[in-house]
């Protein structure tokens, strides 16, 4: 027999939306464009992998006979997404060839064999904690903007540090560390779970890609089950599983760099003000650094920037600061990505001179710091 199935149009096309960034890789396995459609008891089974993530989601279906085959995730999901139809209904038949049915409209579409696809990972189930998804989504959230692009940095800055800290009358926390060699973010929660079943003996470095396919799992659900193994980061909801393949390698030693700025003194900033004024200096400064100067008196911050082939722009904010005056360069664009994930009305800048690194806090944002280091204008 051979897979036969009616499935919903909707939930059918929210799943394979799911999958597009997983099989949107081209590489030299042709099979891996491909998605793996299983039957089972609950519906089908949907599998995608590029071999370093792989994610499997459960489609409520009307299962009229068993059976798998592969069929191209893009031109599937382009159909889906184009018909009307309520329901979907897939027949797979001779020669690894599918008929697909919506409303009045016929399709064929050419898959390759099931048993060609690659094996999904296993998985220790005992490995794995439950969390509530706004906890994860927020350790994200305040990290992943300063995860370094592949190509632009040292490999190990490609990826998210996570830790786990349990501190004895206080409870367990999370923390996730993030940079690209110019700048370190840090986000530290505590959470209400129980983190001692999570293996993490090792350094947890999940890639920027890994990263940003659990925080869609974060979406639309209260919670979710994570665990980490040898090589490997498990992530489970409802009827979905992520597995993601573990980066090698050390991170720099980002306590250290945050312990050498001195806390004695601050710059206290209104945050709203000082991102919009950012923005409106970033109108004119050079798209791949984005320089933007900061000149520091009593109680006033001027930010400027300038264009060789544009012209320039300057502004001033009222500032709580009564010391020596500083003049320092910073990435505006950096700036800005700091501390619009922040909800602090004011931010506290601790710089120690005019050739040290920034550390930006804020009152309302506990757990949460961002280091940027200056450049010369």
């Amino acid at each position: 027999m051979s897979l036969t199935a009616n499935l919903p149009r909707d939930a059918f096309l929210a799943a394979l939306a799911s999958l597009q960034n997983v099989t949107g890789k081209k590489g030299t396995i042709a099979i891996l464009a491909n998605i793996l459609i299983e039957s089972q008891d609950s519906g089908v089974l949907l599998t995608a992998t590029d071999l370093e993530i792989g994610i499997r989601i459960v489609v409520p279906a009307e299962v009229l006979s068993a059976g798998a085959i592969t069929l191209p995730a893009r031109k599937l999901f382009e159909m889906v997404r184009e018909s009307s139809a309520e329901q979907i209904h897939l027949e797979v038949k001779e020669n690894n060839w599918a008929r697909i049915t919506a409303e009045s409209t016929n399709y064929k579409l050419a898959g390759m064999p099931s048993d060609e696809y690659p094996a999904f990972p296993e998985y220790d189930e005992a490995n794995l904690v439950q969390l509530a998804s706004e906890e994860v989504r927020d350790l994200i959230d305040r990290t992943l903007f300063s995860v370094a692009q592949e190509g632009e940095s040292q490999f190990n800055l490609t990826g998210l540090l996570v830790e786990r800290d349990v501190v004895e009358g206080e409870g367990h926390f999370l923390r996730a560390v993030s940079s690209d060699g110019h700048r370190l973010t840090m986000m530290e929660k505590k959470v209400a779970s129980d983190l001692s079943p999570l293996k993490m003996d090792r350094t947890i470095l999940i890639p920027k890609k890994g990263v940003q396919e659990i925080r869609k799992f974060c979406d639309n659900k209260e919670s979710l089950a994570i665990g980490f193994e040898e090589k490997q980061a498990v992530v489970k909801t409802e009827g979905a599983i992520l597995i993601i393949r573990l980066m090698n390698g050390d991170f720099p030693d980002y306590k250290n760099i945050i312990q050498v700025i001195n806390k004695a003194r601050h710059i206290a900033i209104p945050r709203q003000p000082l991102m919009n004024s950012l923005k409106r200096m970033n109108l004119f400064t050079e798209d791949r650094y984005n320089a933007v100067q900061f000149l520091i008196g009593k109680n006033r911050l001027i930010l400027s920037s300038q264009n060789l082939d544009i012209g320039s722009a300057k502004d001033e904010l009222e500032i709580s600061y009564d010391d020596q005056e500083m003049q320092l360069g910073f990435n505006g664009k950096y700036f800005i990505e700091a501390i619009q994930v922040m909800e602090s009305e004011v931010v506290k800048a601790y710089i120690n001179s005019e050739e040290s690194p920034c550390l930006i806090q804020g009152d309302d944002d506990p757990g949460y710091m961002s280091v940027i280091m200056p450049m010369k204008i």
